[in-house]
C-alpha cells in the first residue's frame, strides 16, 4: 500500500552496511526538508559530520523544523526512536559482521593519513578504533539505551549476553529490516510495502566502496569473527527475521 502521508521514518544506519547508498536514494523520496538531516536546514557546511552523529543535536531539532520532517537519518542508537516518536516507523540494514569490519578497516586506511602506511591488521589493533567503530558494533546499535549517557553511537560497551538480549528484543521491533548482501531485495520490499520509488531506484551505484586490492588474510577475518561473535549471532537473528517475516507474508 502506498505509504500515508502522515507516516514518518527513522533509518538506523548502521556503519558500513550500504547505508549511505539507501540514504542518497532516499533524498529524490523525500525532498528538501523532509529529511533529517538536510543541507540547508540542518547542516550548512559538508563536513559538518556532527548533524548525522550528535544525539543531542538530534533530540535538540525545534518543534517547528520537526514538524516538517518524515524521514530521520543517521549513525543513531535504536533507542532515539522513542525519544522523538515511538511510532516512527524504523529501517535497518545489517552486514555480515566480518566484511563489515574488513570494509571499515579499508576506509580507514584509504581516507585515513595516519592509516595509509598500516596493514589491515595494524587499523584492527588500534585499540579506539576497535572500541569505537568494530568491537561487536552492530549490536551496540540495538543493545545501547538511555542510561549509557551515549553522545554519539561511538559509545563504547561491554557487549554481555544482558545486551545482547536487548539488542535482540529491539532489532525484532524494526519494521523493515535489509541485509547488505541481499540489497535489492531490501529495496524492493520497501517499494512493495510502502509504494515508494514509483518510478524506479537505481540499485547499481553502491557509495563509499574500498576497490583497493588489498589483501585480507584467513587469519584477520577468523581473529574478526572471534572477537565479535554477538554481532555474528545478531545477524543470524536478522536472518530468521526475514526468513519469519517472508513467511508470514507467504
Amino acid at each position: 500500500m502506498p505509504t500515508p502521508a502522515f507516516r514518518r521514518f527513522l533509518f538506523v544506519h548502521v556503519m558500513k552496511t550500504a547505508g549511505t547508498t539507501f540514504v542518497q536514494s532516499l533524498r529524490p523520496q523525500f525532498p528538501g526538508a523532509e529529511m533529517y538531516p538536510s543541507r540547508g536546514f540542518d547542516w550548512d557546511s559538508p563536513t559538518d559530520y556532527e548533524a548525522y552523529l550528535s544525539i543531542a543535536r538530534l533530540l535538540g531539532i525545534s518543534a517547528d523544523r520537526a514538524e516538517h520532517i518524515h524521514m530521520y537519518t543517521g549513525h543513531f542508537p535504536y533507542f532515539v526512536r522513542d525519544l522523538i516518536d515511538p511510532t516512527l516507523f524504523t529501517i535497518t540494514l545489517l552486514r555480515d559482521p566480518v566484511e563489515r569490519t574488513i570494509s571499515l578497516l579499508k576506509q580507514f586506511k584509504r581516507l585515513e593519513a595516519r592509516c595509509r602506511g598500516l596493514t589491515l591488521d595494524q587499523i584492527y589493533e588500534d585499540e579506539d578504533l576497535y572500541r569505537f567503530y568494530i568491537e561487536n558494533h552492530q549490536t551496540k546499535v540495538f543493545a545501547l539505551g538511555p542510561h549509557d549517557e551515549a553522545r554519539t553511537i561511538m559509545r563504547p560497551i561491554a557487549i554481555d549476553d544482558a545486551r545482547f538480549d536487548v539488542a535482540k528484543r529491539n532489532l525484532a521491533a524494526v519494521d523493515a529490516i535489509g541485509l547488505t548482501e541481499r540489497y535489492d531485495d531490501f529495496v524492493t520490499d520497501l517499494r512493495q510495502r510502502l509504494g515508494w520509488w514509483r518510478d524506479g531506484v537505481a540499485l547499481t551505484e553502491p557509495a563509499n566502496v574500498s576497490t583497493e586490492d588489498w589483501d585480507v588474510d584467513t587469519a584477520l577475518r577468523r581473529r574478526i569473527a572471534a572477537d565479535n561473535h554477538y554481532d555474528l549471532e545478531l545477524y543470524a537473528y536478522a536472518q530468521e527475521l526475514i526468513a519469519s517475516r517472508s513467511r508470514e507474508l507467504g
